[in-house]
């Protein structure tokens, strides 16, 4: 991804200012997406974070007496 963003700025002639800069990186990266492969199972990984969420919640309470700040632990979706 890197190479093309810099492959994509490289087009550039004379930078004039920041924002420049900030329309021309998401430019290559919008480019770079079209070379990415998707991941067998991406659709799962919010159920593996949950699943990890969970599990870290319970074995953080087998070693911890609850506090309160512990009772703010929520699992997100």
């Amino acid at each position: 991804m890197i190479g093309t963003v810099r492959a994509t700025s490289r087009n550039v002639k004379r930078w004039q200012n920041g924002d420049m800069c900030l329309r021309w990186t998401p430019a290559g990266m919008l480019e770079a997406e079209q070379q990415f492969r998707r991941i067998i199972g991406y659709g799962d990984l919010a159920k593996l974070a949950v699943a990890v969420e969970r599990d870290l919640i319970a074995h953080h309470n087998d070693f911890h007496t609850p506090t309160k700040e512990d009772t703010r632990i929520t699992v997100t979706v």
